[in-house]
């Protein structure tokens, strides 16, 4: 409710994003909400929220009308893409794919709420923070390390500012750091705080995502770790061996969960106009032809 009313008085600057709206079903009057929380500095939108649950076809009923207010609302504000992630629930995910939602990938959630061991401080070699120079090197390494259909769809360097659809609120931070060897970046780790505790992301080159364990000890060294903010962390089906590193560090299977992203536009083709050679000439215009004398065109008068 707070963020709603920021979101409100700020007029869409600050806060989530909510849209409220009443149906009638079976003539009783039902009430629900959507909140999306916006992408900094992009067209994007991240759907945190859709109440009431989903018990009754009633429940589906009003959550595609708020879908669809959702959609229309961003239409206006020029938002391209709005991404949801939710349960591995064939009933959720059919009510989002009726209202134009289409999966991208599938992972597990993993979780830790208390470190076994003090995690370490010390930095492994050719671990550091991320540059305003390695936007061309990250590229790299997300071509080789993520499918192209991802790809196409989210630019995953961006996939820090998602956690607020996996139930983490006002996110206080973000660090990021890369593993990098004579100049290539293996790996990107990003580590993002609230209030509800963390979520961690790790994208590695296949081939090196079973070393990247003293890395991530790292990262979990920045989080205060405990059962009231525990460390959560998505594993990609496609990023087969991460989700071992992680048990092995402690974390738990949370649960698993779809990613789904709806496009509020759409390519249309466009016909291209054609110049036709003959009519490229200047028409001689010297002898306007409204005075042309009937002398001059060999006629009597």
């Amino acid at each position: 409710m707070s963020s709603a009313l920021l979101d409100y008085f700020s007029h869409h600057h600050l806060g989530a994003i909510t849209c409220v709206r009443e149906d009638m079903i079976d003539g009783k009057s039902l009430w629900g909400f959507a909140q999306v929380w916006p992408r900094p500095d992009r067209p994007e939108w991240d759907l945190g929220c859709l109440a009431p649950a989903l018990t009754s076809n009633g429940d589906a009923y009003l959550w595609r009308g708020l879908l669809n207010d959702l959609v229309l609302f961003g239409v206006e504000r020029g938002i391209l893409r709005i991404y949801a992630r939710a349960s591995e629930d064939a009933q959720t995910e059919d009510v989002l794919r009726m209202a134009g939602f289409a999966v991208i990938t599938r992972e597990e959630v993993f979780a830790l709420s208390h470190c076994e061991e003090p995690a370490s401080r010390s930095r492994p070699a050719g671990l550091r923070p991320v540059s305003s120079q390695d936007g061309w090197a990250l590229s790299e390494l997300y071509r080789q390390a993520v499918p192209q259909l991802v790809r196409r769809t989210e630019e995953l360097p961006t996939r820090l500012v998602a956690a607020a659809g996996s139930g983490l609120p006002a996110l206080a931070r973000t660090d990021e750091y890369v593993w990098a060897e004579e100049g290539r970046i293996i790996a990107h780790l990003g580590l993002c705080r609230s209030p509800k505790g963390y979520w961690l992301e790790v994208v590695a080159l296949p081939r090196c995502r079973a070393d990247t364990s003293p890395h991530i000890r790292y990262m979990l060294s920045l989080a205060m770790c405990s059962p009231r903010t525990p460390v959560y962390c998505p594993v990609p089906d496609y990023a087969a061996g991460l989700g071992q590193v992680l048990r092995a560090l402690g974390f738990e299977a949370y649960a698993r969960q779809v990613l789904l992203v709806l496009h509020t536009a759409a390519r249309v083709p466009v016909r291209r106009q054609r110049r036709v050679m003959g009519l490229e000439g200047r028409a001689d215009v010297r002898t306007p032809l409204g005075h042309i004398s009937p002398e001059e065109c060999g006629q009597k008068p």
